[in-house]
C-alpha cells in the first residue's frame, strides 16, 4: 500500500514553506481581518496544494523531450497570468483599506454614508477614515453594501495573486529540474525553494 501520509506531508511542507518564505510576505499581505482573512489564507494553502499535487501527477507523465518545454510555457503563462493582480491588488489595499490610530492591522473601507457625504459638504478637511471617526460611530461611515463588495473584491485579487504565483514557480521550478528515471518532482521542488528563498 501506498505511503499516502508521507506524500502527503512532503508536499504540505512544501506548501508551508512557500507561504513562509520571503518573511512569510504571503500572509502579510492577506486582506483585512473584516474578510474573513484566516478563511482566505487557509483555503488558498489547500488550492496551492491541489495544484501542486495536478503539476507533480502531470511532471510523471509526461514525455521526456517535451518536459522542460512544456513547464516553462506554463510557468511563463503563469507568470503573465500574475501580474495584473500584482498590481491591482495593490491598488485595492490602498482604495479599500485604512488603519485605526493606535493599530497596526488593516480595517476595510467602502462609499460614505449619505450622512457622512452631507457632512463633508460642510465640511470637506474632515474627509479622512481618522477624523471622520471623531465625528461618526465606525459603523456609521461606510453603505454596507460597499463594505461587502471591498471586501469581495480584495479577497477575489488576493486569490488570484496566489494561485496564478504559486503555478508560476512551481511549474518553473519543475524546468529547472533535471529528470532521471525514478525522480522525486515533491523533493526536487522542496530543494530548489530552500535555494531559491536564500
Amino acid at each position: 500500500m501506498r505511503n499516502y501520509k508521507a506524500l502527503l506531508a512532503s508536499f504540505i511542507e512544501i506548501v508551508t514553506f512557500l507561504f513562509a518564505s520571503f518573511g512569510g510576505f504571503l500572509g502579510k499581505i492577506a486582506p483585512p481581518q473584516q474578510t474573513q482573512a484566516p478563511y482566505a489564507v487557509g483555503m488558498m494553502s489547500f488550492l496551492t496544494l491541489i495544484i501542486l499535487l495536478i503539476i507533480s501527477a502531470i511532471s510523471r507523465s509526461v514525455a521526456i523531450k517535451k518536459y522542460r518545454r512544456n513547464w516553462i510555457i506554463a510557468g511563463t503563462l503563469a507568470f503573465l497570468t500574475a501580474l495584473p493582480p500584482t498590481f491591482l491588488y495593490h491598488e485595492a489595499l490602498v482604495e479599500h483599506t485604512w488603519t485605526l490610530p493606535g493599530e497596526n492591522s488593516l480595517r476595510v473601507r467602502g462609499d460614505y454614508t449619505e450622512g457622512v457625504k452631507d457632512f463633508l459638504r460642510l465640511h470637506p478637511e474632515e474627509g479622512t477614515p481618522e477624523k471622520l471617526i471623531q465625528d461618526f460611530d465606525i459603523n456609521e461611515i461606510w453603505t454596507e453594501d460597499s463594505l461587502r463588495h471591498a471586501e469581495s473584491k480584495l479577497v477575489r485579487l488576493y486569490a488570484w495573486l496566489v494561485l496564478s504565483l504559486s503555478t508560476a514557480i512551481f511549474c518553473l521550478l519543475e524546468a529547472n529540474v533535471v529528470e532521471p528515471k525514478g525522480h522525486k518532482p515533491e523533493a526536487n521542488l522542496r530543494k530548489s525553494l530552500a535555494t531559491a528563498s536564500q
